[in-house]
């Protein structure tokens, strides 16, 4: 799974916030009791932090999963099939994919130039073949 820049940095930017607020609420903590800030309050944050992280990752697999699916399921069975061995392999060459796929040449070759178009998958040339990548 690829995590988005746009997400990185929005995750980057709320661990500083927490930072920051650990600070403040550190300085505010020794100036009212005169002891700094417990470190096991450090430490439950830095746990919950991390699993928190892992619950969204793993959610974010299963729904990107799901989305998955329902899309495969409204594609032509053509077009559902070589997708299905694409989303399996990620990469594979087109002669193989010919093979697996039980179409013929032709129809290999139109599916994909039309999942090229949509932007759905990348062909890039590999001796007498192509290889063929799946964007998503």
């Amino acid at each position: 799974m690829e995590i988005s820049e746009k997400r990185l940095i929005i995750a980057i930017g709320i661990v500083f916030l927490l930072g920051v607020f650990f600070s403040i609420a550190n300085g505010y903590y020794t100036q009212q009791t005169g002891n700094p800030f417990p470190l096991i309050a450090y430490a439950i944050a830095f746990i919950s932090l991390a699993v928190g992280s892992a619950l969204v990752l793993l959610f974010q697999s299963r729904i990107n999963r799901m989305q998955l699916e329902t899309v495969l399921k409204i594609l032509p069975s053509d077009e559902r099939k070589i997708m299905e061995i694409l989303v399996e392999r990620s990469e594979i060459e087109q002669k193989h994919l010919v093979v697996l796929s039980g179409l013929s040449k032709v129809k290999v070759s139109r599916v994909l130039t039309k999942l090229e178009q949509r932007g759905i998958i990348e062909k890039k040339a590999s001796g007498y073949t192509n290889l063929v990548l799946l964007r998503l």
